[in-house]
Protein backbone atom coordinates (compact mmCIF):
# COMPACT_ATOMS: atom_id res chain seq x y z
CA UNK A 1 0.00 0.00 0.00
CA UNK A 2 2.62 2.30 0.98
CA UNK A 3 4.52 1.79 -2.40
CA UNK A 4 1.14 2.54 -3.71
CA UNK A 5 1.36 5.67 -2.76
CA UNK A 6 4.25 6.91 -3.56
CA UNK A 7 4.05 5.86 -6.70
CA UNK A 8 0.65 7.79 -7.41
CA UNK A 9 2.05 10.50 -5.75
CA UNK A 10 5.42 10.43 -7.90
CA UNK A 11 3.42 10.16 -11.09
CA UNK A 12 0.93 13.37 -9.96
CA UNK A 13 4.24 15.01 -9.37
CA UNK A 14 5.32 14.27 -12.84
CA UNK A 15 2.52 15.01 -14.29
CA UNK A 16 1.54 18.79 -12.72
CA UNK A 17 5.13 20.31 -12.73
CA UNK A 18 5.36 23.20 -10.97
CA UNK A 19 2.56 24.72 -9.01
CA UNK A 20 -0.37 26.58 -10.12
CA UNK A 21 -3.50 28.32 -9.25
CA UNK A 22 -5.45 26.33 -11.32
CA UNK A 23 -7.02 23.17 -10.09
CA UNK A 24 -8.09 20.18 -11.85
CA UNK A 25 -11.70 18.79 -10.33
CA UNK A 26 -11.47 14.82 -11.31
CA UNK A 27 -15.35 14.51 -10.76
CA UNK A 28 -15.98 16.54 -13.85
CA UNK A 29 -13.56 14.68 -16.15
CA UNK A 30 -15.38 13.25 -18.76
CA UNK A 31 -13.88 9.90 -20.74
CA UNK A 32 -13.01 12.56 -24.04
CA UNK A 33 -10.60 14.19 -22.23
CA UNK A 34 -9.35 11.40 -20.24
CA UNK A 35 -8.78 9.70 -23.97
CA UNK A 36 -6.77 12.99 -25.42
CA UNK A 37 -4.41 13.28 -22.23
CA UNK A 38 -1.61 11.36 -23.52
CA UNK A 39 -0.31 8.09 -22.52
CA UNK A 40 1.59 9.63 -19.43
CA UNK A 41 -1.89 11.52 -18.15
CA UNK A 42 -3.97 7.98 -18.86
CA UNK A 43 -1.36 5.84 -16.74
CA UNK A 44 -0.77 8.56 -13.90
CA UNK A 45 -4.99 8.30 -14.13
CA UNK A 46 -5.53 4.91 -13.71
CA UNK A 47 -3.49 4.78 -11.04
CA UNK A 48 -5.47 7.40 -9.07
CA UNK A 49 -8.82 5.54 -10.30
CA UNK A 50 -7.78 2.08 -8.92
CA UNK A 51 -6.87 4.17 -5.22
CA UNK A 52 -9.58 6.07 -5.45
CA UNK A 53 -12.27 2.93 -5.87
CA UNK A 54 -9.69 1.29 -3.24
CA UNK A 55 -10.46 3.84 -0.72
CA UNK A 56 -14.10 3.79 -1.42
CA UNK A 57 -14.36 0.07 -1.18
CA UNK A 58 -11.79 -0.97 1.02
CA UNK A 59 -11.08 -3.65 -2.18
CA UNK A 60 -7.26 -3.41 -3.12
CA UNK A 61 -7.34 -6.47 -6.67
CA UNK A 62 -4.36 -6.80 -8.16
CA UNK A 63 -3.89 -9.48 -11.29
CA UNK A 64 -1.16 -10.01 -13.43
CA UNK A 65 -3.41 -10.15 -16.23
CA UNK A 66 -5.75 -6.82 -15.05
CA UNK A 67 -8.47 -6.20 -17.90
CA UNK A 68 -9.19 -2.78 -16.18
CA UNK A 69 -7.22 -0.59 -18.34
CA UNK A 70 -8.69 -2.28 -21.73
CA UNK A 71 -12.42 -2.35 -20.65
CA UNK A 72 -11.91 1.78 -19.36
CA UNK A 73 -10.55 2.35 -22.78
CA UNK A 74 -12.92 0.41 -24.63
CA UNK A 75 -15.97 2.24 -22.80
CA UNK A 76 -14.51 5.56 -23.27
CA UNK A 77 -13.94 5.12 -26.76
CA UNK A 78 -17.88 4.27 -26.82
CA UNK A 79 -19.63 6.99 -24.74
CA UNK A 80 -16.89 9.68 -24.75
CA UNK A 81 -19.03 12.10 -22.60
CA UNK A 82 -19.51 9.62 -20.12
CA UNK A 83 -18.76 10.24 -16.54
CA UNK A 84 -14.84 9.12 -16.32
CA UNK A 85 -15.26 8.41 -12.30
CA UNK A 86 -18.32 7.03 -12.26
CA UNK A 87 -17.34 5.42 -15.48
CA UNK A 88 -14.35 3.52 -13.38
CA UNK A 89 -16.23 2.80 -10.55
CA UNK A 90 -18.89 0.39 -12.42
CA UNK A 91 -16.19 -1.15 -14.29
CA UNK A 92 -13.88 -2.03 -10.83
CA UNK A 93 -17.05 -2.97 -8.92
CA UNK A 94 -18.03 -5.37 -11.33
CA UNK A 95 -13.79 -6.70 -11.51
CA UNK A 96 -14.62 -6.78 -7.73
CA UNK A 97 -17.59 -9.39 -8.15
CA UNK A 98 -16.15 -11.53 -10.46
CA UNK A 99 -17.86 -10.05 -13.77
Amino acid sequence: MRLCRSALFAALLATTGAPSARALDFSNVTCRQFLASGQANMAAMFMFLRGYHAGRSGIIAYDSNDTYPKMLGTFCKRHPEANLIETSERILADLDRGL
